[in-house]
């Protein structure tokens, strides 16, 4: 027993520092967009999203409501009118629930889209959009 809770201790520790540096990213940053996302394509996906800005570097955060109920090889993008804007994905969905953070590209302007999309490239549909 004793060997248990040192090592779930030690996962702690080593894991505790990437969740503070996560937090510290977004600390002081400003939301510029936030919307909520609507499954599409007959799946079910909710939550809030935000684009956030800390002096130069812009981020899309994944509230910790998130929820999606998969699917194959998803994809963030974003789109204009309902149409996914060609090389707009810029990572895949690294989980199906919870807050995550992602770093937008150098180049990112919301202003030239007006949803973020999670997108199934395996098919070329869209599963989910959030308008903001």
């Amino acid at each position: 027993m004793k060997q248990v809770i040192l090592l779930f201790s030690a996962l702690t520790l080593a894991l505790s520092p990437n969740l503070a540096q996560a937090g510290d990213v977004l600390a002081g940053g400003e939301v510029i967009e936030s919307s909520s996302f609507q499954g599409e394509n007959g799946h079910t996906v909710s939550g809030g999203v935000s684009i956030v800005q800390k002096g130069d570097i812009q981020y899309l955060v994944l509230d910790p409501d998130f929820l999606f109920d998969g699917a194959p090889d998803p994809k963030l993008g974003f789109s204009q009118d309902g149409e996914l804007t060609e090389g707009s994905i810029f990572s895949g969905l690294n989980l199906d629930k919870g807050k995550q953070v992602y770093r937008l590209p150098v180049d990112f302007d919301a202003t030239n889209y007006d949803e973020i999309t999670i997108w199934c490239d395996k098919f070329g549909v869209s599963l989910a959009e959030a308008k903001y």
